[in-house]
């Protein structure tokens, strides 16, 4: 039997925050002008681009498991002298057609397994198939290529104007067929940007991958695994890599994932006895040193950098492994299951100890840094602290930690913000000068709208609210490309 789960969520008696998680199948691929209220700054000329899971039911009407499995749909919005533009439209997937084209759901994701009514179609489906290139996670320009982002796969060239998909790109042959490439590439003061693929097998590793300002991409660096654990992210300093690999781990052979009856996350066990382990590698040289610590876990890193012979990274990290079943119940519409991170700083010195500080009371998520403050010692923190839907929703929050203070905009109840995108100011001196935008899900109104904040008072009203026509789905990440 197929996995049974609701085709669709209540509206009317339950959590407005329900309302995220319900798909979206409109598509403006005209632009579309958008109401402005308010006064948009008139140096913000560029297009913010985001991107989220938009589908969350499988062609045929069978409902995802979880969050990170629906199909990805990119949003962007042009800024042009005080003007907003709007185009929104699906990654045109090779796995989304094939499934469109079967009538039914094919492929298995992250928490759902192998489409298919008995064990022998999952089990072909799994060995056909593997899991679908949702392409859903961020959307970044490398080297003058706009990509569509997911972890277990190649990225997907987009036009960054019509937002038509242009098809996988293998980055001039750096990704052979089987490479991965992560959906958090990092920018380096340099200029080049650095990202990584996990590779699972006998000897799981991470691969970085350099990408240079003329659109080069070269293999670097091969890092083993202490074992097979969930990598989601890694953090860059100048001259290092830093990866955080939380106990959160596959077995060393996972069965039921490679016969097509669970999903990844379904195989992935909590085993707090290995504790949490992080790798410092060198750029230069390619040498690992690994720490270890008390077992935590973690999506996101903030962000990292060295200090003498020390590397400091910190985090939102997770006490325990109860964040995974909270994302399971996203879906259901019912979350039962308490999940939050706190920002933690990691220093990684000549011991093998990890010594661990948390930085702040305030529960974090989709953590980011002024782009001034990349791979450099940071003294603020924006992101996400949690609300009654769980720790990647809520209200808009700057951590200073040289004050120790939090700050958080003003926001209602029904009102569900993401991951805050900081644009410097012209002639920033700072990194409190700063643009904020971020999209925030009003419930009641049934829409969603794009919100400019000014980072150097987040209390303060929105400098500007752009009006979207429409819901759009809770997505991951976002950026900001300036216009040419």
């Amino acid at each position: 039997m197929a996995q049974q789960v609701p085709t669709a969520l209540p509206t009317e008696t339950s959590p407005g925050w329900r309302l995220g998680f319900q798909s979206l199948e409109t598509e403006h691929r005209e632009a579309v002008e958008l109401e402005v209220s308010g006064d948009l700054p008139a140096e913000l000329r560029g297009t913010l681009y985001r991107i989220g899971p938009a589908r969350h039911e499988a062609a045929g009407g069978e409902r995802y498991r979880h969050w990170f499995d629906g199909d990805g749909m990119i949003h962007a919005l042009h800024l042009d002298g005080g003007r907003v533009h709007y185009r929104n439209r699906f990654v045109g997937t090779a796995g989304r057609a094939e499934e469109e084209r079967a009538g039914r759901r094919l492929y298995g994701g992250f928490g759902t397994r192998a489409g298919g009514d008995s064990a022998l179609e999952r089990f072909r489906n799994t060995v056909r198939r593997f899991a679908k290139n949702t392409a859903n996670t961020n959307i970044v320009e490398i080297g003058g290529r706009l990509l569509a982002l997911w972890e277990a796969g190649h990225p997907h060239r987009i036009d960054p104007v019509t937002l038509e998909t242009l098809g996988e790109d293998d980055l001039g042959g750096a990704l052979s067929r089987r490479d991965w490439f992560s959906a958090h590439p990092k920018s380096h003061p340099s200029g080049d940007v650095w990202n990584f693929g996990i590779a699972y097998g006998a000897r799981p590793r991470a691969r970085l991958y350099r990408c240079r300002p003329d659109g080069s991409v070269s293999r670097e660096i091969a890092v083993t695994l202490p074992f097979p654990a969930m990598v989601h992210d890694f953090a860059l300093t100048e001259r290092h890599a830093v990866f955080v690999v939380a106990p959160l781990a596959l077995p060393p052979v996972p069965v039921g994932m490679l016969l097509g009856s669970r999903s990844f996350a379904d195989s992935l066990r909590w085993e707090p006895r290995r504790g949490t382990h992080v790798g410092v590698v060198d750029l230069a040289s390619g040498e690992v040193r690994w720490h270890r610590g008390d077992p935590f876990t973690m999506f996101h890193t903030v962000n990292a950098w060295d200090e003498g012979d020390s590397v400091v990274v910190d985090v939102c990290a997770y006490p325990d492994e109860a964040v995974m079943r909270a994302l399971f119940q996203f879906m259901t519409g019912t979350v039962t299951t308490p999940a939050a991170a706190w920002p933690e700083r990691l220093v990684l010195d000549g011991s093998p100890r990890i010594r661990r500080q948390r930085l702040s009371a305030t529960s974090l998520e989709f953590p980011r840094v002024a782009p001034s403050a990349d791979c450099r010692e940071h003294r603020r923190i924006y992101g996400v602290t949690a609300n009654d839907a769980g720790g990647f929703l809520g209200v808009p929050a700057c951590i200073d930690l040289a004050l120790g203070t939090v700050a958080t905009a003003p926001t209602q109840a029904h009102e569900f913000a993401g991951e805050l995108v900081p644009v410097p100011r012209r002639g920033a001196r700072d990194e409190s000068d700063a643009w904020l935008l971020t999209l925030v899900m009003d419930t009641q109104a049934r829409r969603s709208e794009l919100r400019v904040l000014d980072g150097a008072d987040i209390t303060a009203p929105p400098v500007a609210t752009v009006r979207l026509p429409h819901a759009v789905p809770f997505g991951f990440h976002g950026n900001w490309v300036e216009a040419a």
